[in-house]
Parts: C-alpha cells; sequence; structure tokens
C-alpha cells in the first residue's frame, strides 16, 4: 500500500503536476489521520470492552463476598444469642439455688464450658479489601456502592476487633476459675467420654463450679456483651442486604 501511493506521487511530479501532486498529498495526510483515528477509536473501544468486563468480574466477587459475610454473620448471631439463653439459664438457677434444687450438671457445663468458650471472630481479606489496595480509579465502580461498602467493612472489621477484645477477656476469667474446681476423678470422667460429659464429672467438680464467688457477675457481664454484640450482628446483616439490594438494582447481569 505504502508503495503503491509513493508511485503515484512519483508519477505526479515526474508529469510536473504540482497542484494535483499537492492535492493528492493532501489527501493522503487526511487518509493517514482518519486511519489513526479509527485505529485509536478502536483501541479505546477495546480498552472500554476489557474494563467493562473487568468491573463486572469484580462486581461478581463483591457480591458473592458480601453474601459469605451475612453467612458468617448470621452464624456468630446466632452463638451470641445461644449464650445469651445459656447464660439467663445460669443465672436464674443461681439466684434460686437456694430455695428451688438445681441442674448441677447443666449448671457446671454451661458455666465450665459452654460459656467460657473463647469463639475468636475474623474474616479472610476478600474482593474489596484487594480492590482498594488496587485504587479506586483502577476499575469502574458506582460511586454510592464505594461508599456503602467501605462504611460496611469500616463497620464489620471494627466489630471483630470489639468481639475478639472484651468477651475473650471475660470468658477467660470464667475458664480460669472454673479450672481451679478440676479433680482427677472428672478429668478422667472427660477423658473417657468426651467433653460433652464435663458436667458430668464429678461431685465436688460441680459444687465447685455452682459456688464460685463471682459466677453471676461474669455470666452477667457475659450477657451484657452478648446482646450488644448480637443488636451490631443484626444491623450489619441489614446493611449487608441492603447492599446485594442495590448492587442488584444497579447491575442487571447480577440477577441472572
Amino acid at each position: 500500500m505504502i508503495k503503491f501511493f509513493r508511485k503515484i506521487r512519483y508519477q505526479l511530479l515526474g508529469e510536473g503536476k504540482t497542484g494535483k501532486y499537492l492535492k493528492y498529498a493532501v489527501g493522503e495526510i487526511v487518509l493517514v489521520v482518519i486511519g489513526i483515528l479509527i485505529a485509536l477509536s478502536i483501541n479505546n473501544w477495546n480498552e472500554d470492552r476489557k474494563a467493562i468486563i473487568k468491573e463486572k468480574s469484580y462486581i461478581r466477587s463483591i457480591y458473592h463476598d458480601i453474601k459469605d459475610d451475612i453467612k458468617n454473620i448470621e452464624t456468630n448471631r446466632k452463638i451470641l444469642s445461644e449464650h445469651y439463653y445459656l447464660g439467663l439459664d445460669v443465672l436464674k438457677a443461681l439466684e434460686l439455688k437456694d430455695s428451688k434444687p438445681i441442674d448441677s450438671v447443666r449448671i457446671a457445663t454451661s458455666l465450665g464450658w459452654q460459656l467460657s468458650q473463647v469463639i475468636p471472630v475474623d474474616r479472610d481479606e476478600n474482593t474489596w479489601d484487594k480492590f482498594k489496595v488496587l485504587g479506586a480509579d483502577t476499575f469502574i465502580i458506582n460511586d454510592s456502592i464505594t461508599t456503602l461498602l467501605n462504611s460496611f467493612y469500616a463497620k464489620y472489621d471494627k466489630q471483630i476487633e470489639r468481639f475478639n477484645q472484651l468477651p475473650k477477656k471475660l470468658r477467660q476469667d470464667l475458664r480460669e476459675l472454673t479450672g481451679y474446681c478440676h479433680n482427677s476423678i472428672g478429668l478422667e470422667v472427660m477423658n473417657k467420654k468426651g467433653i460433652e460429659y464435663y458436667g458430668f464429672s464429678s461431685p465436688q467438680t460441680r459444687q465447685c463450679i455452682i459456688s464460685i464467688e463471682n459466677a453471676q457477675e461474669l455470666v452477667g457481664a457475659i450477657m451484657v456483651t452478648s446482646i450488644v454484640n448480637t443488636k451490631i450482628y443484626e444491623e450489619l446483616k441489614y446493611n449487608a442486604n441492603i447492599i446485594l439490594s442495590f448492587m442488584k438494582g444497579h447491575y442487571e447481569f447480577l440477577n441472572n
């Protein structure tokens, strides 16, 4: 093609047709410019298409991450709810133990094992974490969704930190106090039959556990943290569902 145009130029110059040559030269320049513009447009279109594909991939991943977060939040909320009702059961029994016989096995198990379990909570690095490292300008994501996600994960991470601090200390204190009640008979039973037989270990162990002086204080504090954290998790779950609804409304491909 280049040789063809060059041949025409030489031919016009050789024939002394300067005017026609100038017109031809201008036309050739125009053609080159048009070609460059077309090439740039195709390149820009291709880059935009790649960006859209990449954005969709990120949006799908973020959407599924939020759904996984909701499952984890609900699991943690249920654990806290169970601890609240366990604690309520223990407190009522301890408050009435002087006037009403109590199930010492059940109370000892709740105090010494279930309520004193330290349950660390964490979340894995997800798509949004990686996205923030790459930078907000790397991909095109709706500003409103960005704001919602930043707010949600800031609260979620703060809640994880909160959950792993105060309740952990209370449960460790309770576990330490009940630990002083262990004896050889009780530990042998647990070793042979499993930890679910904690309360069946021995009469001495059970009596020691339910007689811990500040058991009610610790259980009450654990219940308070369970109530507070349960409410926070409910709010987080609510906010997460708002994000899912917003994303489905903004990105139709998520509905497929």
